[in-house]
């Protein structure tokens, strides 16, 4: 549905990594991709809104009288399918992820690192990252998602998480002094 997925957003990448456990596919079409979409909002002034469109434009995509102008409108109906599209199966496998049966792997190029004294090997630079995050983290990052946390909280989730997987720190240690920022690509597998 989206090809050649990248991005830097914590939000999307969680949105895309819920794709891998739907039971069937989306709408494939503008039109029908819209259609769903005007069953999600209020009205078609606020599913404009949403994708930075004319509510004009809206409704003759969503007619099937014209197609979408350009990837930026095609993307942005893209993505809220993906983001709106089988909410239970997705809270499904986040409950399963959330209780410890499944695990959570996070991968990404991003500055990351300790706050504090430079000149060590924990000091804060651009690193690739791969780990798996432990349980307690999965489901504070799904509540935190659920209500429409901003970036930078989840951000300060991951960068804990993966603090204390991958250099060690204890619960009660020196969690919010490791950052994760500038994050060129992030993406998740459950």
């Amino acid at each position: 549905m989206l090809d050649d997925f990248y991005t830097a957003s914590i939000t999307e990448a969680l949105d895309f990594a819920d794709t891998h456990h739907w039971t069937r596919q989306p709408p494939r079409s503008e039109s029908a991709r819209l259609r769903f979409l005007a069953t999600r909002y209020a009205d078609l002034g606020a599913l404009a809104s949403r994708l930075g469109a004319k509510p004009r434009l809206v409704k003759e995509v969503m007619k099937g009288r014209r197609s979408a102008p350009g990837s930026v409108l095609s993307h942005a109906i893209a993505r809220d399918v993906v983001r709106l599209w089988q909410p239970r199966v997705r809270r499904r496998a986040h409950h399963l992820i959330s209780t410890g049966h499944d695990g959570m792997l996070v991968h990404f190029k991003a500055w990351f690192g300790f706050t504090g004294a430079a000149g060590s090997s924990d000091d804060g630079r651009v690193r690739h990252i791969t780990e798996r995050l432990p349980t307690a983290y999965a489901a504070r990052l799904f509540q935190a998602r659920y209500r429409n946390a901003d970036e930078g909280e989840l951000r300060e989730i991951i960068a804990d998480a993966v603090g204390e997987a991958y250099f060690n720190v204890s619960p009660s240690g020196k969690l919010h002094m490791v950052a994760l920022t500038d994050i060129v690509y992030i993406e998740f597998s459950y």
